[in-house]
C-alpha cells in the first residue's frame, strides 16, 4: 500500500513509523481510539491526550510485531518490557506532534484520496476487490464509525505527505558519494592458515573421572524432559460438515438466495479534476469556483486533454499529478454526489461540475468492470460447502455446548462426551511442554495437559478454543516424569564431546602460538608448514569476494593497516572451532569511477534514505521542542 514504508522503513524511522502507519493493516484493539475523561492518559501533547487504553493497543502490538518478526525463535525473555514502553509511548507522543505538525503546515487530504488508501487495504477486500460490506462490517466489530476511521487514514495520510516533503530535501553530494564508493570497492591483499580442529581430536584423550565429572556438573544436559500423552474429543465445523448431506434443491435455492454473492462488484475508472471550495464558504467564493470548473469543461467540451487540464487545474494533491486519474472503485466508497454522478455516466462522457464538501468535481469516465454474474456450474461446489458449513456451524455451537457441559459434569472420563456426542476418543503420543505434534503443537493444549486439574488431579480440561470453529478436551493417558538419563547411557556422548573440546583448545593454543611467531618477524608460510598447513595468499579480495571463508574475510577487513606498510597478524577460533591465523599485506580504495551504475545508484539511494531520516528525525525534534509535551511513564 503505503509506498512511504516500503521505501523509509528502515533503522530508527523504521521503529517510530511501525506505530505511524499501522491503522490501513490492522483492524482490530481499535475501538477505543478517543479518549474520555474517565481514562487514565499517559501523555499530553499540547493539550491532545494519549490514553494509557491507547498506549496498551499499541504496546500489545508492537510486541505481536517483534513476535511475528522472530517467529518460532521468539522468546519473551528477550524483550526489555521497561525500555519497550518507553519507546512505544515516545512513538505515540512523536506521532501526535507529527499530526498536529502537518496540520499546522496547512497539510490535509482529500476525501478522495482517504477512499483511495481505503479501498486498496488487503483486509477490505474479496479476491482483490474492495468489498464495502466488509469494510462496514468490521468497523461494526471494533465500535467504529467510518468518520473516525477515514480521521485515523487521514492522519497517517499527511504524515506521509509530511515526511515526503521533509525527507525529500535530502540530499547526497558527489564527494560524500565518492568517499563511501572507495571504502565499499576497496580490496585487501590478505594471506591465511586455517588450524581445523579435526586435526587434533584423534590425539585428545578423556579419562573416566572428567567424563563423572562433567555429568555431575551438567545434569540439566542430560535430563529427559517431562511428558504426557493425552486422549481427546476433537469437535470441528469441518468435522461435522462431512458428514452433512445437501439436496440439489437447497443448492439452487442458495443460489438465487446468494446472487449477489457471485456478481462481481460493478467497478468504474474515473479521473476527475477539483476545485476546492470549503463547505462553509460564502456564496461569491463558491459561484467564483463553479464558473472555474465550467470554464476548464468548456475547454474540455472543445477538445483539450482532460488529464492535462487536471494536472494544470485540479486541486486534488493526491491525484492532479497522475492526471486526475482514480483508478476503479466501487459503490460505497466515494462521497454520495460523486458516486452518483459518476455511476450515471458512459464511457468517455465528463460529467458537468458536481459539488461535495470539498469543492467541485469534473468527472470524466475512463471504464467499466464487474456486473457479471457467475453461472450456478461455475459456483456449485462452492455453494454445496458453503451450505453444508453453515448448517455444521450451526450444529457445531450446540454440540461444542454439550461438550463443555458434559465433560465438566463427568470430569474424570471422556466416555460420556463421546457416547452422547458420537464423536471417538483419539490419543497423542507423548509430549512436553516445549513442543508437540498434531494438537499438541498448539500451546493451548500443552498448557492445559500441564495443568494441575488434568495432570495432578485428573480430571478433564475445559474446552480448548484451537480456532473459532474447533474445540477440544483432554484428559491425562500417561505421564513420565523428567528424568535424569544413566551416565552409562551418555558416557560416549559425554567422552565424544569433551573430545571436542580439548581439540578446540588444542587449536586455539597452537593458533595462539602461530600469531605470536609471525608478529614477531618470522615468515608466515615457514611457520605454517612447520604446524603442517598452507599459508594461502589468495591476493585481493573484495568485501564481498566468495573465494575466501566469509569469516576469515570480514576479519581481514576488520584489521587496521600499519602505518609503516607492514603486514599485520591476526587470528580467532571461527564457529566451526577451527583456528584461523589470518594477515593484512596491503591496501586498495576503490575506484569510484569504474563503479556499476547500478552499485553507484544503490549507494546513492541508502545515503538519501539514511540523511532523510537525520533531516526528519531533527525536524521532529524541532517540532517538539515547540510544543508543550507532559508524559506520565509511572503509569505505564
Amino acid at each position: 500500500m503505503l509506498e512511504f514504508i516500503r521505501e523509509r522503513a528502515q533503522g530508527w524511522f523504521a521503529w517510530v513509523l511501525a506505530l505511524f502507519i499501522t491503522i490501513p493493516f490492522a483492524l482490530w484493539g481499535i475501538h477505543q481510539y478517543q479518549t474520555t475523561d474517565a481514562e487514565v492518559n499517559v501523555a499530553v501533547v499540547n493539550g491532545k491526550k494519549i490514553s494509557d487504553a491507547e498506549f496498551q493497543r499499541a504496546y500489545q502490538q508492537q510486541r505481536e510485531r517483534i513476535k511475528a518478526m522472530m517467529g518460532k525463535d521468539f522468546n519473551p525473555s528477550v524483550i526489555d518490557n521497561k525500555q519497550l514502553k518507553k519507546q512505544v509511548l515516545e512513538n505515540l507522543i512523536n506521532r501526535e506532534v507529527l499530526v498536529q505538525g502537518a496540520h499546522d503546515a496547512g497539510l490535509r487530504m482529500s476525501a478522495v484520496r482517504v477512499g483511495t488508501e481505503i479501498r486498496a487495504i488487503p483486509n477490505l477486500q474479496t479476491k482483490g476487490q474492495f468489498d464495502p460490506k466488509m469494510y462496514q462490517r468490521l468497523l461494526r466489530s471494533q465500535g467504529l464509525s467510518v468518520g473516525v476511521f477515514e480521521k485515523m487514514v487521514s492522519n497517517d495520510l499527511v504524515i506521509q505527505q509530511l515526511n515526503q516533503g521533509v525527507s525529500g530535501s535530502a540530499f547526497v553530494t558527489k564527494s560524500e558519494l565518492d568517499t563511501l564508493l572507495r571504502i565499499k570497492l576497496q580490496q585487501r591483499d590478505i594471506g591465511y592458515a586455517l588450524l581445523p580442529v579435526s586435526s587434533y581430536i584423534g590425539n585428545a584423550t578423556v579419562d573416566d573421572e572428567a567424563v563423572d565429572k562433567f555429568y555431575q556438573d551438567n545434569p540439566d544436559r542430560f535430563r529427559t524432559p517431562e511428558k504426557v500423552s493425552v486422549n481427546y474429543l476433537d469437535l470441528s465445523v469441518d468435522g461435522l460438515a462431512k458428514d452433512i448431506q445437501v439436496t440439489e434443491d437447497a443448492v439452487r435455492e442458495r443460489y438465487q438466495e446468494h446472487a449477489a454473492d457471485f456478481t462481481t462488484p460493478e467497478e468504474r475508472h474515473a479521473r476527475h479534476i477539483l476545485i476546492q471550495v470549503p463547505s462553509d464558504a460564502s456564496p461569491e467564493k463558491v459561484e467564483t469556483a463553479e464558473k472555474k470548473a465550467e470554464d476548464i469543461l468548456a475547454r474540455i467540451r472543445k477538445g483539450e486533454s482532460f488529464a492535462e487540464l487536471a494536472k494544470k487545474y485540479s486541486q486534488d494533491p493526491g491525484s492532479a499529478k497522475e492526471g486526475g486519474d482514480l483508478g476503479f472503485f466501487g459503490r460505497g466508497v466515494m462521497d454520495k454526489a460523486f458516486e452518483k454522478a459518476a455511476f450515471a455516466l458512459k464511457v468517455g462522457e465528463v460529467s458537468d461540475p458536481v459539488r461535495t464538501t470539498f469543492g467541485f468535481h469534473l468527472i470524466k469516465l475512463e471504464g467499466v468492470r464487474g456486473g457479471e454474474r457467475k453461472p450456478f456450474e461455475q459456483v456449485r461446489a462452492q455453494l454445496e460447502h458453503d451450505l453444508k458449513r453453515q448448517k455444521a456451524e450451526d450444529k457445531f455451537y450446540s454440540e461444542a455446548e454439550t461438550l463443555s457441559n458434559v465433560t465438566f459434569e463427568h470430569p474424570d472420563n471422556l466416555t460420556e462426551a463421546s457416547q452422547e456426542l458420537h464423536i471417538p476418543i483419539q490419543s497423542t503420543g507423548f509430549f512436553s511442554r516445549d513442543g508437540g505434534v498434531g494438537i499438541a503443537s498448539n500451546p493451548k493444549v500443552r498448557k492445559a495437559a500441564f495443568s494441575d486439574d488434568v495432570l495432578q488431579d485428573g480430571k478433564n480440561s475445559e474446552a480448548i478454543e484451537l480456532t473459532q470453529d474447533h474445540v477440544v478436551v483432554v484428559h491425562l493417558k500417561e505421564h513420565k516424569p523428567a528424568a535424569l538419563r544413566p551416565l552409562n547411557d551418555v558416557r560416549d556422548e559425554i567422552r565424544q564431546l569433551l573430545r571436542v573440546e580439548a581439540a578446540k583448545s588444542k587449536a586455539k593454543e597452537l593458533g595462539d602460538e602461530f600469531v605470536s611467531r609471525i608478529k614477531k618477524g618470522e615468515d608466515a608460510a615457514a611457520v605454517a608448514a612447520q604446524f603442517k598447513v598452507k599459508w594461502e595468499r589468495p591476493g585481493y579480495i573484495g568485501r564481498e569476494d566468495a573465494k575466501v571463508n566469509p569469516q576469515i574475510r570480514d576479519a581481514a577487513f576488520h584489521l587496521i593497516p600499519a602505518a609503516d606498510s607492514k603486514p599485520v597478524f591476526d587470528g580467532q577460533a571461527l564457529s566451526s572451532g577451527d583456528f584461523a591465523i589470518y594477515g593484512l599485506y596491503a591496501v586498495k580504495d576503490g575506484d569510484p569511477a569504474s563503479a556499476d551504475k547500478k552499485t553507484v545508484e544503490s549507494l546513492k539511494t541508502s545515503l538519501e534514505r539514511d540523511h532523510g531520516l537525520d533531516v526528519f528525525k531533527a525536524y521532529v525534534d524541532a517540532l517538539r521542542s515547540q510544543m508543550k509535551i507532559e508524559s506520565y511513564p509511572d503509569k505505564l
